[in-house]
């Protein structure tokens, strides 16, 4: 006869026991520290798409980066630092999101080199033609890499690349070599005067 009281007794308990359990924090509940994890739905998007927004967000900060380093003054310069890390951070995200993101290589690679990382600025224009021999613009900004290097038949090969495929792309880095060895303060040594004879044989 006490059969059912009890039975009603042990469910109001078990009731007020899963009651306190959900209404507890989750991260003590478990002690699993579990607030540092990710959020346990996605953004939504294809990691191309992903990347591309991504890839959107360095361009724009790059973008900032370039201005500010135009105005030429300390403020200005310590704005340019700034936004160049932050471009870099979002393109290599953006790179590790699709590693078939031309665009992303690319990018990262001007930006490594405004940020004084020659050899990174390389190995990213490096991936970005392994993608497409054909991605001229990275055959342009890694000369311009590889000039302040001193790489000089690396910069010969890549000018053979745009002359015989980007004649536009190909005038603007003579130009830029040009500009280079005016802006030299101290005499050409002999490796950069044989290199500006070759440079005499090209047009423009």
């Amino acid at each position: 006869m006490n059969q059912q009281p009890l039975s009603i007794g042990f469910y109001q308990h078990w009731a007020a026991f899963l009651t306190l359990a959900l209404l507890m924090p989750i991260g003590h509940a478990a002690g699993s520290g579990i607030e540092d994890m990710e959020p346990p739905f996605s953004s939504g998007y294809a990691p191309e798409q992903e990347s591309e927004k991504l890839t959107n967000k360095g361009y724009r900060s790059y973008q900032q980066a370039l201005y500010f380093g135009s105005q030429e003054t300390p403020n200005g310069d310590a704005k340019a630092r700034t936004a160049l890390k932050s471009a870099e951070k979002f393109l290599r995200r953006a790179a590790k999101k699709d590693q078939k993101n031309i665009r992303a290589f690319g990018l990262l690679g001007e930006v490594l080199a405004r940020s004084e990382q020659p050899r990174k600025a390389i190995g990213a224009f490096n991936f970005a033609l392994q993608l497409n021999p054909k991605y001229y613009n990275a055959w342009l900004q890694r000369a311009k890499v590889l000039l302040g290097m001193g790489l000089f038949e690396d910069v010969k090969k890549s000018y053979i690349v745009l002359a015989r495929n980007d004649a536009e792309m190909a005038t603007e880095l003579l130009i830029t070599i040009d500009t280079w060895a005016a802006d030299r303060e101290e005499a050409l040594t002999t490796p950069e005067s044989s290199f500006m004879e070759w440079r005499a044989t090209q047009g423009a």
